[in-house]
């Protein structure tokens, strides 16, 4: 007697179906190719231009940046009432969504080590990443995706200048993307920004883009 072998458990249809049209809707792979093209242009040109592995805490702040500034424009999409139609709830779907950003943006600079250029420790990597997509969440939530990259551009262009170790903490804290590893007031920023972005986000996607912006953005 033979028995039937047991079934795959595979994707419904319906869920790929919506992952697709849901990375479509919200432009994802035009804005992974432009932060992959911006943080490999630095790479190569860090290291054509400089014989030393260790980037610069103010330079690495700004790699960092310039690889999470694309994808800020994914946190929202063009057409709202098509991405309401789906039943899921939306929380964890942003939730996940801020958390990818974080990843990638980590192993962007993580794998710029193959081309010999030390964007920082592994912590600090992790650390900067983090919070720069907890403020970009956070900033989405509250006045809207299109200007989510602003904030982190000017964070980070003040730190790259006032850059450098400090020992008090409320400097360590304001500058804490230049800041050791082991900087305990630099981690709980960016581990107080990550958790401001992923509930304000997860809860509110920020005003959506009008019909002329959407127009002009697709």
């Amino acid at each position: 007697m033979t028995h039937p072998l047991p079934r795959t458990r595979r994707v419904p249809a319906a869920v790929t179906h919506w992952i697709a049209l849901y990375l479509r809707a919200r432009r994802v792979p035009a804005a992974v190719a432009t932060s992959v093209g911006a943080s490999a242009v630095v790479t190569l040109a860090l290291a054509a231009l400089t014989e030393q592995a260790a980037v610069h805490p103010g330079l690495a702040a700004l790699a960092a940046t310039l690889a999470v500034a694309p994808l800020t424009s994914t946190l929202a999409g063009n057409d709202a009432a098509l991405e309401r139609a789906v039943a899921w709830p939306w929380p964890p779907r942003r939730v996940a969504h801020l958390l990818a950003c974080a990843v990638l943006v980590a192993g962007l600079l993580v794998a710029a080590r193959a081309a010999g250029v030390e964007f920082g420790t592994t912590g600090q990597i992790l650390r900067n990443a983090a919070g720069l997509a907890g403020l970009a969440g956070l900033t989405a939530a509250l006045i809207g995706a299109s200007l989510a990259w602003l904030p982190a551009v000017v964070w980070a262009a003040v730190q790259s200048l006032m850059g450098g170790t400090d020992v008090t903490a409320p400097r360590q804290a304001m500058l804490w993307m230049v800041q050791p590893s082991e900087s305990r007031p630099a981690a709980l920023t960016a581990g107080l920004l990550l958790a401001a972005g992923l509930v304000a986000y997860g809860l509110r996607a920020g005003p959506q883009p009008t019909a002329a912006e959407a127009s002009l953005e697709q």
